[in-house]
Order: structure tokens, then sequence, then C-alpha cells
């Protein structure tokens, strides 16, 4: 059975889907890291390349479509797919919407040791980026696939994650999970 896991940036996605990979057996598949390769091959920080893509939908489909194909293909296995659209791309997923508030996102990247062009002199130019990045993607989704990622309505599952530790937030998604598909 399949966990989708969405949020907002610097949230813990991955963090938590490697949790839930030691803790609980879950396989993981990381479609933000996918992203993030195909923007570093074309030298571009992930906030550029989501803008790239608003005219260039090529690189989008390639991932659209493997997520949907390994969505099928690991149907019956306990995966966490840690991306963004994998609740709307496999609908029998248990949809879990990590959030948080801007300020602590900012801290968290301003604070974070990622390498790249994701390093900031303040907080408020972190959050800005990733208020860009996160809107958007968001615009991106809407246009390409008449979805919107920010209503909470598509998910099963909303769990704020500030002030919980990403076990925490593990054991809770686990628990909700296993409710959900009556494990």
């Amino acid at each position: 059975m399949i966990i989708s896991l969405t949020g907002k940036p610097c949230s813990g996605k991955s963090t938590v889907a490697k949790v839930l990979k030691e803790k609980y057996g879950f396989k993981t598949y990381s479609v933000g890291e996918m992203f993030k390769e195909e923007a570093k091959k074309h030298g571009m920080s992930a906030e550029e390349f989501n803008k790239f893509l608003m005219s260039s939908p090529k690189y989008d489909n390639f991932i659209d479509d493997k997520t949907k194909e390994l969505g099928v293909l690991w149907k019956k296995e306990n995966v966490v797919f840690d991306s963004r659209l994998a609740w709307h791309f496999i609908p029998h997923s248990f949809k879990v919407f990590l959030d948080l508030d801007e300020e602590e996102m900012a801290k968290r990247l301003a604070n974070s040791d990622r390498t790249g062009k994701e390093k900031y002199a303040t907080t408020e130019e972190a959050r800005r980026t990733l208020i860009s990045r996160f809107n958007a993607e968001n615009e991106r989704y809407k246009k390409f696939y008449g979805v919107d990622n920010t209503n909470m309505k598509n998910y099963d599952l909303v769990i704020s994650s500030k002030n919980k530790s990403p076990e925490e937030l593990a054991d809770e998604i686990y628990k909700q999970y296993k409710n959900h598909f009556k494990i």
C-alpha cells in the first residue's frame, strides 16, 4: 500500500520518508530528487527549473509518467512516494500533506547544509525564494493538471511538522495509514 507524502518546502518530507523506511520497512521513492537532478543537468536551481517548466513541460511529463508507472507497479507494496503530486497520479495512495508556516520554512532552509545554489544570506531571502518556488509549482500544477496542491481536501491526512520530530510525524502517519487501509 502506498503513502504519497507531499507538503510545503522544508516541512520534512524526505526525512519523514526515511524514518518510515527505517522504522516501518517502506520502500521510498523521491520524485523531488529526480526533479533536482534534472534541474542540475540544466544548470538551474529548483526555482529556475520550475519557471522553465511553465513553457516546456517535457521533463514534468517524464517525471509524472514514471510516478504513475511505479504507482501501478508497486500498488501492493509498502512504498512512500516523496512527491508534490503523487497524491494526484496515484489516486489509490494514502495522501499525506506536511504543513509548515513560512517563518519556520525559511529558518529551516537558511540553516540547512544544502549545497549549490540554495544558500541564502538571510532567512527573509530564503522565505521569499521558498514561497516563490511553491507558488510557481502550484501555478504549473493548475495549468497542466487542473489541480490545486494547496487544497487540503485533496489529502487523507494534513499534519503540521512544526514542533514535531520526524519520528513523531512518521508514527502518526503510520497509525493513520493503518486505519485508512484497515491493516
